[in-house]
């Protein structure tokens, strides 16, 4: 659950970025993309068990996954555009507690399709 929770909040935004500004310095030095990671999961870890706000995990990926989606189209990437959008859906199976078949559960489409996702976004590098 720990591990779920801090990439959530640390982890897709990190992705997102480098996507998103593939030049910027939080993405090139990997000492300060480090820094902001742990920082991101820290502070995020402190929202979600401090104030009760799992809210602010599902946000913070759903909205990394549809920033890497947007970007990813707008570059004319379709691989990273349709692995971010099944990066979506398999959140929205999990959310919504939907297995398209009885051998897996919500939390297996999850993963599986996180999984996915992230091998096709980072087929790009």
């Amino acid at each position: 659950m720990f591990v779920s929770m801090v990439a959530g909040v640390a982890a897709f935004p990190a992705l997102a970025a480098a996507v998103a500004i593939p030049k910027a310095r939080i993405v090139t030095e990997g000492r300060l993309a480090l820094v902001v990671v742990i920082l991101a999961a820290v502070i995020g870890v402190a929202i979600i068990n401090g104030g009760g706000l799992r809210l602010y995990l599902n946000l913070t990926s759903l909205s990394a996954i549809l920033l890497i989606a947007f970007v990813s189209f707008r570059a004319r990437n379709t691989i990273s555009g349709v692995s971010a959008l099944v990066m979506l859906a398999g959140s929205l199976c999990f959310a919504t507690k939907f297995s398209p078949t009885p051998m897996l559960q919500p939390a297996d489409v999850l993963h599986l399709t996180l999984a996915a996702g992230w091998w096709g976004v980072a087929a790009r590098y």
